[in-house]
């Protein structure tokens, strides 16, 4: 019994022992795998770290650009207001309509008051009283003047006193109509409104019943209907003191609009004023630019939203990068340049000119034929 335990124990122990050499082989190989895998990365690291891509320098012509948002207008807008107070009974044109200087655009409802009705018909009987006397006078007059009774002088007297005071009375009594009636029995005064212009009505503030004030020394009235000029139109925008030394009267600019998506238009700068405004502490000038309306173009509406596009320097066949490759550091700017293939590249300090905000041009620190690296981000 004791060799038979004997034996077992023996065999027990070969196959620990077989087991931890087995243990021990398989460390060593994840070991060494290790180390290899490593190895391999750091040279697929460093081969990478040191593979740069490279571009040269391209003459182009290189416009650079600022973009200042304004609006359009038509070049002249003129507010149709009313002479008289009252209500809005009848508009006579709609907003579109191409109408003439003169044209009827509404009529007035007058809405009296009884102080005034009184007043008037006093002004009235006492015209009509001195209208009376003065044509007795007058055909007194007529008769004496034939009979060679008076002097011509004396007659026309008479006669310039008579005409005078039946005036009076016309006036009086057409202020009394407009006010009984809202309407005048004369063709020379009116309760309808008339356009002052020639135009397109593009706006109609009211409506029909909406009271109307008129227009006087104190109060600039009522807006019955505005006419426009749409046949030139008009860009405004304030544009900062900076930019001022780049632009002049007669330049044109470029227009796109927010409406449209592919229209354009030049305008040509007609104003720069002279007084500026604050903007979040930038003074700013007003400046105009205008251009005429085509059959080819879009519908423009006053007030249209648009950008004009001044230009403020460009080159012609300027040596230039894309500007995403140069390198700002505080007031530096600079270029990597690979002067030999597998070695690291030099920093240039470079002077740049004009930039489009894609490509820059390089006045001055690399040569032409130089190659700039382009992924920089890999240098240390």
């Amino acid at each position: 019994m004791k060799t038979k335990d004997k034996t077992q124990e023996q065999v027990v122990r070969y196959e620990n022992k077989g087991y931890e050499m087995k243990t021990v082989k398989i460390t060593l190989i994840l070991v060494f795998l290790s180390v290899l895998g490593f190895i391999v990365y750091r040279s697929f690291a460093k081969a990478g770290k040191n593979s740069y891509r490279t571009t040269t320098l391209q003459q182009r012509n290189i416009n650079e650009n600022i973009f200042i948002p304004g609006n359009v207008f038509p070049s002249k807008e003129i507010e149709i207001k009313s002479q008289l107070s009252g209500i809005l009974e009848n508009i006579y044109v709609k907003i579109g309509d191409h109408i003439s200087a003169g044209t009827p655009v509404a009529s007035i409802q007058l809405v009296p008051s009884t102080s005034d009705i009184e007043r008037l018909e006093s002004n009235v009987n006492i015209a009509r009283i001195e209208y009376n006397t003065r044509t007795v006078e007058y055909e007194r007059a007529k008769r004496l003047f034939a009979s060679q009774t008076i002097s011509k002088v004396e007659m026309d007297e008479r006669t310039r006193i008579y005409l005078i005071t039946k005036e009076n009375l016309t006036s009086a009594e057409n202020q009394l109509d407009i006010l009984k009636k809202g309407r005048i029995a004369s063709k020379n005064i009116s309760n309808i409104v008339k356009s002052s212009t020639s135009g397109t009505v593009i706006d109609i503030p009211l409506e029909t019943g909406a009271s109307v004030i008129e227009r006087n020394n104190y109060n600039p009235g009522s807006t019955i209907a505005i006419v426009a000029e749409t046949g030139l139109y008009k860009f405004r925008t304030l544009i900062a003191e900076h930019y001022l030394k780049y632009v002049s009267l007669g330049d044109t600019v470029t227009l796109t609009f927010s409406a449209y998506d592919d229209f354009t238009a030049k305008a040509t700068v007609i104003k720069i004023s002279s007084k500026g405004n604050p903007e979040n502490g930038i003074m700013k000038y007003m400046l105009e630019a205008e251009f005429v309306i085509t059959d080819d173009m879009p519908v423009l509406r006053s007030g249209y939203s648009a950008t004009a596009e001044i230009l403020l320097n460009s080159r012609d066949d300027a040596l230039s990068v894309e500007e995403k490759h140069v390198v700002y550091r505080n007031d530096s700017t600079y270029l990597y340049v690979l002067e030999e293939p597998g070695k690291e590249p030099v920093k240039k300090n470079v002077t740049l000119g004009v930039s489009d905000g894609v490509y820059t041009e390089i006045a001055e620190g690399v040569n032409p034929g130089d190659k700039i690296v382009t992924n920089h981000d890999k240098i240390d």
